[in-house]
């Protein structure tokens, strides 16, 4: 059998000289009337047992930088401004889609069925609909716009206004109105405020 020649500092030697005692201690103990390996014999066998432990250390570990970068994307989607969505038309379908999710993410990624698991529980969280997404969009554009289109109509009435001579009033009026219809039709302005804003407009080119 080929030796292997293992070079060890003083205090690694008495470390292993420790726990050799302590093994041939409890051996004879448990074991009367056997010896117990000698210490080459031994160390071998504590190495070879180390090293499919560490194998799965090592395992452990990527698993888990693995699982935590994605964790970390998932998360930090919506910070961003991002979505996940799901096209299905059913929470069936969503929740049938998140287990054959799980069960790639454990075959093709190697993944305990445990953490592939947690990676489910986070999809299922953080995963919307079409729908939802596209109404939690329409608050935050509506939330943003309204101020700006209505920043923007001041700005075109003023302007309008102080071009009203050269367009003459059905013109002037004209191009109000269309404005205000816009508005109206997104919901940034109210029929009323509309109906308000046009006749103001146009008094003040009456002179009345």
């Amino acid at each position: 059998m080929p030796s292997i020649t293992i070079p060890l500092d003083d205090i690694l030697q008495q470390r292993l000289d420790e726990e050799y005692r302590r093994m041939s201690i409890e051996w004879l103990r448990s074991r009367p009337g056997t010896m117990p390996p000698d210490f080459s014999q031994w160390l071998a066998e504590r190495l070879a047992a180390g090293m499919p432990q560490s194998s799965r250390n090592e395992r452990e570990l990527d698993e888990m930088r693995m699982v935590n970068a994605i964790e970390k994307l998932i998360t930090e989607l919506a910070p961003h401004r991002f979505r996940l969505v799901h096209l299905g038309k059913t929470a069936e379908e969503l929740g049938d889609a998140i287990a054959e999710l799980e069960q790639t993410l454990i075959s093709e990624l190697g993944l305990s069925r445990s953490r592939a698991k947690r990676i489910q529980d986070l999809l299922a969280y953080y995963t919307k609909s079409p729908k939802e997404v596209a109404d939690q969009g329409h608050v935050a554009v509506t939330s943003r716009a309204h101020g700006a289109l209505n920043e923007a109509f001041r700005e075109l009435a003023a302007r309008t206004e102080t071009a009203r001579a050269r367009l003459g009033d059905d013109r002037a009026l004209g191009r109000l109105e269309g404005a205000v219809a816009m508005l109206v039709s997104m919901g940034v302005m109210s029929r009323e405020a509309a109906r308000e804003k046009t006749e103001s407009f146009r008094l003040a080119g009456s002179g009345g």
